[in-house]
């Protein structure tokens, strides 16, 4: 009787089961080789066009293209379907499972450019199941966290997440990469894949909620050549509404920013394993490898159709694991992984009567594309706050967290005869360089974690500018204390002259020396070679303040700059011995300075530069002749 009994609820579980599954919702299904597929097969594809829920729309096979990628082949399919005999092509419907003969045939990826028919190339399920089988550990996501009681792990008892990730040592690079010039290879290369003959892969939209439009081309621009099509759409982003797990034909998103503005990359699920593991799009996002992007379920909103390229418009949902895998024939998504966003605030003081002064956003933690996106969002919430173009005295308090040395002050000023959201304002915000710096050191393992930005603004033109600077002679002697004249300009106000005084070094005898009159800010200070993040991080201390006026006196001796530390004013007689004795140390010579620092109360813009000429010997040494 117990046995019966036994029987009898697991056959009943096992009903229940399939009845909440739905019949176009299979979450098994048999897969069919690529090889047993013939021109003329039937079958159905799974996408959503509207909502969360998938919809089946009829495939029928053309033919096979065989070794179409490198160990991939390509189905060719035609999809009668009022919506998409108009649409042909779709971006958002890459990954939408296609079955035939009710067995998963691969995922709805590849299109021709101005196709008339209804023709799309499906990649092969087995060349997307092999991407499951690589490793995943939890140190390839810095700042990603396992996810202890993820709904993949309650029903399969798969391994638990800390055995699951075991730790390795962390990443050091050999060299010192640029996240920006990375970001370009990536487009470089994105563009050089592309098929000759039209043939390319669906186009992943990414939609851009409350971007201001400049913003929003900006970023359209920038990840375009990555393979996205940027389109303006809602914030959406609710963790309350929408699908709570990936189903195949599900719509996917990849939240690369969420809060305040939105950039989301919209797919379609085409496959969801017993763990939960999910294969989606059908081919690589930005073929990154282990990525770590947050991932989320997503909602339909419309498809639009297009003549040169239609695409769905969609928000993301539930926020759903992390984007371990971006490889060729498809990306892999992880439930079980909770992935690292980085906080972000944006305060704008000073602006009277604006509807928003604050902004709040998560972006994405990847050190490629996060200085771009932050970067838009930082001016995304200045210009939608204080988007007027005039003349504008800020202040910049910035705070940036980065892992493993707290949290990085700094506090600048600065002038804009543009207004605030202007680049004449963000080429002098530091707090991107220490981004760069934390992303892409050659020393150790790091990331932003944080950042907080409060931007003081005053509609004002009261900022001295260097109109001129003078000397009564432009012969002087060696060893003189010479006075440089320097005109101070304000607007309605007369000029004023700053008398700076500058010794001549004995050193400089028959040569001319330059000098150069200039706002703090803009005037480079020589720095000891960096040997640890901490020293990256050190640098960007070492600035005088845009309300410092500076006379730099270029010396006729050089300098040389080793780890940790800097040795200045040396005769080339010297340089050359040290560079010898040296030479197993790693350093650069640089031509050093002699610097003058007056303290203003105001803002300095502009500069002025001197040429002297120092006599071969003192004037009052030839009367003594």
């Amino acid at each position: 009787m117990k046995r019966l009994l036994s029987g009898l609820c697991f056959v009943l579980s096992v009903s229940l089961l399939l009845a909440s599954v739905g019949a176009i919702g299979q979450s098994t299904p048999g897969f069919i080789h690529v090889d047993e597929i013939r021109p003329g097969m039937k079958g159905y594809g799974l996408s959503v066009f509207r909502g969360t829920v998938p919809e089946r729309f009829d495939v029928e096979v053309i033919d096979v293209l065989h070794n179409f990628r490198p160990n991939q082949d390509l189905i060719l399919i035609r999809t009668p379907h009022p919506l998409l005999d108009r649409a042909r092509g779709v971006a958002g419907m890459s990954g939408s499972p296609i079955y035939l003969e009710g067995r998963l045939a691969g995922a709805y990826a590849y299109g021709w450019s101005y196709g008339t028919d209804p023709v799309v190339g499906v990649t092969p399920i087995a060349n997307m199941l092999a991407e499951l089988e690589r490793p995943v550990r939890l140190d390839m996501f810095p700042g990603a966290r396992p996810l202890r009681s993820g709904p993949s792990a309650e029903s399969t008892g798969r391994p638990p997440s800390k055995e699951r990730f075991a730790g390795l040592p962390p990443f050091r690079g050999d060299h010192e990469v640029s996240a920006l010039s990375t970001i370009r290879a990536l487009q470089k290369q994105r563009a050089a894949t592309q098929a000759p003959v039209g043939l390319h892969r669906a186009t992943t939209p990414i939609m851009l909620g409350g971007l201001h439009d400049s913003v929003a081309h900006m970023l359209a621009k920038e990840l375009e050549p990555l393979g996205f099509v940027a389109t303006q759409s809602s914030v959406g982003g609710s963790s309350k509404g929408g699908p709570k797990r990936f189903e195949p034909g599900g719509a996917v998103a990849v939240e690369l920013a969420r809060g305040d503005i939105s950039i989301t990359g919209v797919g379609t699920v085409t496959f969801v394993d017993k763990g939960g593991r999910t294969l989606a799009f059908g081919h690589p996002m930005m073929e990154a490898g282990t990525s770590g992007l947050p991932t989320a379920t997503a909602r339909v909103l419309h498809v639009l159709v297009s003549e040169s390229r239609s695409f769905k418009i969609a928000e993301a949902g539930q926020p759903l694991g992390a984007l371990v895998q971006d490889r060729q024939p498809a990306i892999v998504i992880d439930p079980d992984i909770e992935p690292a966003r980085i906080p972000i605030r944006v305060k704008v003081n000073g602006v009277e009567g604006a509807p928003k002064t604050e902004w709040r956003v998560e972006v994405a933690s990847h050190r490629i594309l996060t200085p771009s996106i932050v970067f838009g969002v930082i001016l995304n919430a200045v210009k939608s706050t204080a988007g007027d173009v005039t003349d504008v005295i800020f202040r910049a308090r910035s705070e940036v967290g980065i892992e493993g040395h707290g949290v990085v002050s700094l506090d600048e000023q600065g002038f804009s005869p543009m207004g605030a959201a202007s680049p004449a304002v963000f080429s002098q915000l530091r707090m991107f360089g220490l981004m760069e710096a934390a992303f892409a050191n050659a020393f150790e393992s790091s990331r932003v974690t944080s950042i907080d930005l409060e931007l003081d603004l005053e509609r004002s033109r009261e900022v001295f500018q260097v109109s001129d600077a003078s000397v009564a002679s432009d012969e002087v002697d060696p060893g003189e204390e010479v006075t440089i004249y320097v005109r101070l300009r304000r607007v309605d106000l007369p000029d004023t002259i700053r008398a700076v005084k500058v010794r001549i070094p004995n050193a400089a005898a028959g040569q001319t020396v330059r000098l150069q009159v200039a706002a703090g800010n803009q005037i480079a200070i020589e720095q000891p070679q960096a040997g640890s993040l901490g020293d990256l991080i050190e640098r960007t201390h070492r600035r005088y303040p845009a309300t410092s006026l500076v006379v730099a006196l270029q010396m006729p001796t050089r300098g040389l700059s080793f780890e940790g530390h800097v040795v200045d004013s040396l005769p080339a007689s010297a340089l050359n011995s040290l560079q010898l004795v040296s030479s197993t140390e790693d350093s650069r010579p640089f031509v050093t300075q002699s610097r003058t620092e007056i303290k203003l109360q105001q803002v300095v813009i502009g500069g002025a530069n001197l040429a002297l000429r120092v006599r071969e010997v003192a004037r009052d040494q030839l009367l003594g002749e």
